[in-house]
């Protein structure tokens, strides 16, 4: 059994209804020489997609630094506690 539909016949056995006439197009206005001022500064992204990819991605990276520089002071700090027991145990061993 197929679940396509069939087309329907262009005719639906209702009288044809007028037509509405066609408007004439309207005239184009003439834009403005596009012309950068010297003091403009680039427009900000128009998406707002764009500017949530862009504050996540500072958001992650953020995130990624933090951690990172967490890391590398509990690394340190480890470092220095163990240089200290070590000082502590030669002395005793003296």
């Amino acid at each position: 059994m197929s679940f396509v539909r069939k087309p329907r016949p262009y005719s639906s056995g209702l009288p044809n209804l007028p037509t509405l006439p066609v408007s004439a197009p309207k005239p184009e206005r003439e834009k403005r020489a596009a012309r950068p001022r010297p003091d403009a500064r680039p427009r900000a992204p128009r998406s707002a997609w764009a500017t949530a990819v862009t504050a996540l991605a500072v958001l992650g990276t953020v995130t990624i630094l933090l951690v990172g520089v967490s890391g590398l002071a509990t690394q340190l700090w480890q470092a220095a506690q163990f240089r200290s027991a070590a000082v502590g145990v030669a002395d005793v061993v003296r």
